[in-house]
């Protein structure tokens, strides 16, 4: 399934947690609403019933087995697509998801499931239009967390296991990704993020 059948757009920010996804996914936002564009900014895991579940996971993992938290994520996300990206998309307006089912193919793969399988699973959701990647040093990222933004490393945020989701991330190849150098600064970053995004909205 794509957007692409749509008469809006959906734009993913994807990487490893801090990377500046939510900063940049907040200008992006502005700007195009700005310009006049109609936009819904989102996120993933949601706040719903098994967003909260998922939430619930970040200070104790191993509350259930990866199969189970596999399902979760896939639930999330099916009831955030029936009941905003979807409805979003067919009137026309840009959708801007923090996190989408490429977090979930490299933090569950990442954790020792299938990459491979994970997608297969994620088809029922539409294909983004335009999946910005941002990567920086894993090191980077971790002290942006805890010295930047003085939070506690959560269970999804330890450093050896962010270096594998990161080298999940740099095996993805689908043609909607464009990969963004995350350790510039926030308005050379927002920058070629715009570069991005105007391009495929001229299209």
């Amino acid at each position: 399934m794509t957007s692409q059948n749509s008469p809006g757009s959906l734009i993913v920010f994807e990487g490893t947690d801090g990377t500046g996804k939510s900063t940049q996914l907040d200008l992006l936002h502005s700007v195009l609403q700005d310009k006049g564009f109609e936009v819904v900014a989102t996120r993933e895991p949601t706040e719903g019933m098994y967003g909260r579940q998922i939430r619930d996971l970040y200070n104790n993992r191993k509350k259930l087995s990866l199969n189970e938290e596999l399902e979760l994520f896939l639930a999330d996300r099916k009831e955030h697509i029936d009941t905003l990206v979807t409805p979003a998309l067919a009137s026309g307006k840009i959708v801007l998801c923090d996190r989408y089912y490429l977090s979930t193919v490299a933090y569950q793969g990442a954790a020792g499931l299938d990459p491979s399988d994970i997608l297969k699973r994620n088809n029922f959701a539409p294909v983004p239009d335009l999946a910005l990647l941002l990567y920086a040093p894993i090191q980077t990222g971790v002290e942006r967390i805890t010295k930047g933004r003085g939070d506690t490393l959560n269970d999804f945020e330890k450093e050896d296991y962010l270096q594998k989701v990161a080298r999940q991330f740099e095996q993805l190849t689908l043609p909607c990704i464009r990969r963004i150098n995350a350790s510039a600064s926030i308005d050379a970053v927002h920058r070629t993020v715009l570069n991005h995004v105007l391009q495929l909205l001229e299209k």
